[in-house]
């Protein structure tokens, strides 16, 4: 199995999935505004969004066959770090904007909290590695 799939394999660990959630509901509440319902919707919609992509990649087989064993070296984990990083970070800033457009039509991305974001995904994809 590639590092990438290998990755995404290790996101859906159940402890790693609680202290994720919690964490990017955290960093979705302080930075779209304070709302429970708006946050934990947003938060669920996100984490389905991206990691069950990933798990599609997977199961699918994209990102090779689940019984090779491609091992990879340094550089290809720190690529797949990379790839993997993008992928959860794109995707829930574009489904977080979309989210948040709908309620306001006038809201727009800080750098910061995208920054807050990204080191979110950064601490969830480094979680997720120490734990394979």
């Amino acid at each position: 199995m590639s590092p990438l799939a290998e990755l995404f394999e290790a996101c859906l660990n159940p402890f790693l999935v609680l202290i994720v959630i919690f964490l990017h509901w955290w960093v979705v509440w302080f930075t779209l505004g304070r709302n429970f319902s708006t946050t934990l919707g947003l938060v669920i919609l996100t984490r389905l969004i991206s990691v069950g992509g990933g798990y599609v990649l997977v199961a699918s087989g994209a990102l090779g066959a689940a019984d090779t064993q491609i091992g990879g070296n340094w550089f290809a984990w720190v690529v797949a770090m990379a790839a993997a990083w993008l992928w959860f970070w794109n995707l829930e800033a574009a489904v977080l904007c979309w989210g948040m457009q709908r309620r306001r039509k006038s809201w727009r991305w800080n750098p910061y909290d995208l920054a807050v974001l990204g080191a979110a995904n950064g601490a969830y994809l480094i979680g997720a590695a120490l734990a394979l």
